[in-house]
């Protein structure tokens, strides 16, 4: 089989965040010391992918000079979304960069689960997950082992089975073309191409896709969730630079880039600090704190502070 490419959405605003990404595209935010897109790129490492492409749009500089600099090995492709024309559309731009298998992973979304039966399992496959409310998500209806339809936020859903923004396809050129198909009808929902309508061409072109159900995933498009996604992945990863141990006081869970400066401080639980930050005489419980921030005899818990919005 072909090499697979990652093909990675990540050219939406994040108006949901603001003010957080009046300077920043939503996937540059940091939850456990790293922007949620650091995660994301982590997974396709670990999946052993060089292959990527990038569709990006708002304040694009910043997702290009992460990719470049924390990320040199991977074959990186950057392609600009200038209108917001929706998920569909997005990933239809990637046409003429990709070749073969194909692996798509929204660039807001962290992934809980072992994608590798997803990715390489030999079969066209979505990862889903149960929901309590699936009105507000792509929907999948199954029939045995396979997927037999789509539906985008259905009022009156089939299933409680929620897409998680994870994709697998073996050969890209029928996604591409089932796109193509979409566009050219001028089919939009809410001004926007689906990549769900697409997903129902090839069902109609008899493709089998099979469902592949995953612990969790995190759509990181508000505080609450990018604090609870915090707060999940601390659970895992406490680390701490010795130094700040013998510092401060750190209440367990914590993850503290290297780098950080921090004197007098009482951090934790559940307290993430990025690279470059720098903070004294602080209390903070349940927080992310962005790269580059400076705080001094600052309280908080339960926010996002970066250098911003402090």
């Amino acid at each position: 089989m072909s090499e697979f490419t990652a093909v990675i959405p990540a050219a939406g605003k994040g108006v949901r965040l603001l003010p957080y990404t009046a300077h920043m595209p939503k996937t540059m935010i940091s939850v456990a010391g790293k922007p949620i897109l650091g995660h994301i790129l982590d997974q396709v490492e670990q999946l052993g992918i060089k292959k990527t492409v990038f569709i990006v749009g708002y304040k694009k500089e910043a997702i290009v000079e992460f990719v470049r600099s924390q990320y040199p090995h991977l074959e990186a492709t950057f392609i600009e979304q200038p209108e917001p024309k929706g998920l569909g559309h997005a990933i239809y731009l990637a046409k003429e960069y990709v070749a073969g298998p194909c692996f798509i992973l929204l660039g807001d979304t962290i992934v809980d689960g072992d994608l590798k039966p997803l990715v390489f399992g030999g079969k066209n496959a979505i990862g889903i997950r149960e929901v309590t409310d699936p009105s507000r998500f792509g929907i999948v209806e199954l029939k045995e082992d396979y997927i037999v339809s789509f539906e985008e936020k259905p009022e009156h859903p089939k299933s409680n089975l929620a897409i998680i923004g994870a994709y697998s396809f073996l050969d890209s050129a029928q996604l591409f073309s089932a796109l193509e198909e979409v566009i050219l009808s001028g089919k939009t929902v809410k001004n926007e191409i689906q990549l769900t309508d697409a997903l129902s061409v090839l069902l109609a072109r008899g493709m089998e896709i099979v469902p592949v159900k995953m612990n969790d995933w995190f759509d990181c498009g508000t505080v609450e969730v990018l604090l609870r996604t915090n707060r999940l992945l601390l659970d895992r990863h406490h680390r701490v630079p010795t130094e700040l141990e013998q510092k401060n006081k750190i209440n367990p869970p914590c993850w503290i880039a290297d780098g950080v400066r921090a004197e007098n401080c009482i951090l934790g639980p559940y307290v993430s600090v990025a690279y470059e930050a720098e903070l004294a005489d602080c209390v903070l419980q349940d927080c992310i704190i962005g790269p580059q921030t400076r705080l001094h005899k600052k309280k908080a818990e339960h926010i996002l502070l970066d250098k911003y919005n402090n």
